[in-house]
């Protein structure tokens, strides 16, 4: 088997079924017989095909019925592997042997391809329930509650019993398909140390209790840590108490003559909640309705396309629904996004609660908008803001609009790789020490850092925050979440996004335990000695500190939204809302699109019920595709794929030496995450390609020339792939074949690695023009906060600027100390980051770097005048 497979149990499953099914058919009784073992650990965790049907395969097994025990293995074997099963092709609480003990493999298949010409299929689920005594009561489970469905039910599900507290914590995390769990209390919490799955998900066990008064509330809590979409009941056989109350989404009395239907109930009521999408059932009906329009929006209905001669191949393009559902109206179910009080609110609210939030709003004009509204409704002038230096160019645009004081962080340098990694926690810390000492660090209002990176690094959140509020216990958060939207999908990620984080800061203000870790903490630190400040962990005052995080998400980026869609986050405990909406409506359009706001919508509906699934399989995939080049004996020698080793520096690994992501098992990336204050995404690609003689751009212009594969993002020396949960088995196989034979032709044609390099490396810490700086360190070389709204709008004035081309001759002024300063924002894209901004002293190096640039899109330089900077007079005066 291969080790890839031991990145989750799902696929180990598949793999089992599929090594047995070949068993079968060579007729290898001793593999089978071994097969069905180890399937027997393993399929406790799923309904489907349930204990009769296993148990009729053993059966056969036994009594050496050979041509029934293949039929229906081959039968069970497509099923799962089509995963049929989820889309009505059987009976749920039935074992379906009538139809997959039957020769006739084809069934399944007609049977839905038939139901789904009727546009008939329901989605399956599956329900967890966590029981003292499963033998016993299983049977009366499915009974009593087989007779509650009815044709009107909009889903189907099965139930599958555990007795235990450890195979509860693997069941969620290894069947994707529960959509719910249900407790009684009473159940086990002894480990049984003959089960031989334990071992592979140890690190997920982390904080079960010993004992608790409790454990039914702390195994929810456990279960929520790690699938928070998952719905929560509790069947209580007395009065519940008041954490089980406030813990459980409904509890349902053991005692209840309508146990079985309340049940029913709950199940599909939690499921239909979870469902439903306000807004986009709300223009749904709109669009549905006939109607005249008097108002704006000619192409609403596609009035003025319908009778065109010109364009009416576009209604063909496009079809009738997105017409349609276009108007201008805000009633009729439809809502005004600038005051949202129907559908539009209803589906905030719903986003909220997925996504751990107090507050979120959508935002149409993407990213760049929702970072100017935090902007605008957090700072004011003269404030200071610590930004990375290489934030979205969006960030220092808005600093600039809300008149405040910005010290760009330098991030740690990934030079090989022309590469830019993260903001270390000792260099911020570094900065707010100093200021301090300045009596300025009453200023700093906002700490604005981008997780995760482009290129997929990502902050270990929590501990960020919790060392920065133990110097300033009331700096609010920026998270710039564009890339990082999946993130609050998958336990590989909880603590490492900006919602998680702050839900878990605002429970420690509370919690017994961290005020006791805080309190012995203190007395052994050294609070007075800065050193020691900077190269320990820190712990915020509980009386103190204050939970204020704001998150933007591109959620177009990695969910299924239209472009332009952007959620924004707020967990904010001295959040205004007047002062919200002000800045919210500035930058949000009167006539926003409602395709748009609709597809954040359906986005949030998606990830709610199969969110986890999606995002382990995207992870699954690119774990085989880093597993699979590194494998390659061929693709290995021109591509290498950087890992953490590579990425993150050694002082910040947890264990340098160990084995790459690659090669790594689910549980222990889990465990590795938790602890390294950087990661590398999974979902990240990123290959370095020197050994190819081919540089970034050009590589990437021959795989959408000649290979149809799309790339975003290049250095000199690397590519970066993202898989996303669009992203299909097919396509990574056809990257795959592409990449060798890419490396094919290159070992014909014998490949000279590049060994010269190109492009020379930003410099780690930008200086500004005197006239510009507001504040600036104390220490030599240290950071500057800069006034770039003064330069930015002095740039403005002819008489002030001028232009300069760049040139060997400028270069050579340059190192003879020839003073620039920037008049305006330089912007390569992509990334899309500035890497000069004004009031900015342009060095050597910038020039080099811009002059060897092959990023052909530089925002901010004009081909034909040259970068404009300011004349010598104006900064002399």
């Amino acid at each position: 088997m291969q080790s890839t497979h031991f990145f989750d149990l799902e696929n180990q499953r598949l793999t089992r079924w599929e090594q047995l099914y070949e068993a079968a058919v060579s007729g290898d009784l001793t593999s089978a017989m071994n097969e069905m073992r180890a399937l027997g650990d393993i399929e406790r965790y799923w309904a489907y095909p349930g204990r009769e049907t296993y148990e009729q395969l053993s059966s056969y097994l036994a009594e050496n019925e050979h041509q029934s025990f293949q039929l229906l293995c081959g039968n069970l074997v497509s099923t799962l592997k089509e995963k049929r099963y989820r889309a009505k092709a059987f009976t749920p609480f039935h074992s379906n042997l009538n139809m997959l003990d039957k020769p006739q493999p084809g069934l399944l298949a007609t049977h839905y391809a038939n139901e789904n010409k009727k546009k008939a299929l329901k989605p399956y689920f599956e329900v967890l329930i966590v029981h003292p005594s499963p033998e016993e009561y299983e049977a009366l489970y499915r009974n009593s509650l087989e007779k509650f469905i009815t044709f009107h039910d909009n889903a189907l599900y099965d139930v599958l019993f555990v007795d235990n507290y450890y195979d509860a914590i693997i069941a969620i995390l290894s069947n994707s398909m529960i959509q719910a769990c249900i407790y009684l209390e009473g159940f086990s919490t002894q480990r049984d140390e003959s089960q031989t799955l334990l071992n592979a998900f140890e690190p997920f066990f982390q904080g079960v209790p010993g004992c608790s008064d409790d454990m039914v509330v702390a195994l929810k809590k456990h279960v929520a840590s790690l699938r928070p979409d998952i719905d929560q009941y509790y069947i209580c056989s007395d009065y519940a108490t008041p954490a089980q109350i406030a813990h459980f989404d409904h509890i349902i009395s053991l005692q209840s003559p309508t146990l079985f239907a309340d049940i029913h109930h709950q199940i599909l009521s939690g499921l239909e909640q979870r469902y439903s999408t306000p807004f986009f059932d709300a223009l749904r009906s709109y669009a549905n309705k006939p109607k005249g329009a008097f108002h704006a929006l000619p192409i609403s209905q596609g009035q003025s396309i319908e009778a065109s001669y010109w364009i009416n191949d576009v209604a063909d393009f496009y079809g009738e629904g997105i017409f349609a559902a276009e108007t201008s109206s805000t009633l009729g179910g439809m809502d005004s996004i600038m005051d949202p009080r129907g559908s539009i609110s209803q589906a905030q609210n719903k986003a909220a609660r997925l996504f751990r939030s107090k507050q979120t709003y959508f935002v149409t004009n993407g990213t760049t908008a929702a970072n100017k509204i935090v902007m605008q409704a957090n700072l004011h002038p003269d404030d200071i803001v610590l930004a990375s230096a290489d934030c979205h160019k969006s960030i220092p645009y808005s600093v600039l609009l809300a008149g405040a004081k910005p010290i760009f962080l330098e991030t740690y340098p990934l030079n090989q790789y022309d590469l830019y990694g993260c903001v270390t926690l000792k260099r911020i810390k570094e900065v707010l020490l100093d200021l301090k000492q300045q009596g300025e660090l009453h200023r700093v209002k906002q700490i604005t850092l981008t997780n995760a990176t482009f290129d997929g690094i990502i902050y270990n959140v929590k501990r960020y925050m919790m060392d920065i509020l133990a110097i300033k216990p009331d700096i609010i958060f920026h998270w710039d979440e564009a890339w990082f939207s999946f993130g609050y999908f998958n336990p590989l990620y909880h603590g490492k996004t900006a919602m998680d984080a702050a839900n878990a800061l605002t429970s420690m203000k509370i919690d017994a335990g961290y005020r006791k870790i805080y309190e012995r903490w203190r007395l052994e630190a050294d609070l007075d000695d800065d050193d020691y400040l900077l190269n320990n962990h820190l712990y915020p005052d509980p009386d103190s500190f204050i939970v204020r995080v704001y998150s933007t998400q591109s959620t177009h980026k990695t969910l299924t939204a239209f472009r332009q869609a952007s959620m924004l986050h707020v967990h904010d405990t001295k959040f205004s809302e007047d002062d919200f909406y002000e800045a919210y409506r500035t930058h949000t359009s009167t006539s926003p699109n409602y395709q748009i706001i609709a597809s954040l919508d359906f986005a949030r509906r998606q990830m709610s019920l199969e969110g986890y699934e999606l995002v382990r399989q995207s992870m699954l995939l690119a774990w085989e595709l880093r597993h699979k080049i590194k494998s390659s004996t061929l693709l290995s020698k021109y591509f290498t794929v950087l890992d953490d080793q590579q990425l993150i520096p050694e002082e910040y690994l947890e264990n340098p030496s160990s084995t790459s992501t690659s090669h790594l098992y689910y549980a222990e990336l889990f465990n590795k995450f938790r602890q390294q204050l950087f990661s590398v995404d999974l979902t990240r690609i990123t290959l370095d390609i020197s050994a190819t003689g081919i540089d970034g751009p050009n590589f990437r212009q021959m795989l959408m020339t000649k290979y149809d594969i799309q790339v975003n993002k290049t250095s000199h020396n690397t590519l970066l792939f993202i898989i996303n949960i669009g992203t299909k088995a097919n396509s990574i196989q056809y990257l795959f074949e592409s990449l060798h034979h890419i490396a094919a032709k290159l070992g014909h044609a014998r490949a000279t690695p590049c060994t010269e390099k190109y492009v020379a490396n930003l410099p780690l810490t930008r200086n500004y023009h005197d006239r510009f700086i507001d504040v600036r360190s104390r220490y030599k070389g240290g950071y500057q906060a800069v006034d770039i709204r003064c330069a930015y709008y002095a740039g403005f004035q002819e008489e002030n600027v001028e232009y300069i081309l760049l040139s060997t001759e400028l270069l050579k002024q340059a190192m003879e100390e020839l003073q620039l300063v920037s008049a305006g924002f330089v912007t390569p894209y992509p990334p899309g980051f500035p890497i000069i901004v004004p009031g900015q002293l342009i060095t050597y190096d910038l020039l080099l770097y811009l002059q060897n640039i092959q990023i052909k899109e530089i925002h901010g330089y004009h081909s034909n005048k040259g970068l404009k900077v300011f004349r010598p007079d104006f900064l002399q005066g």
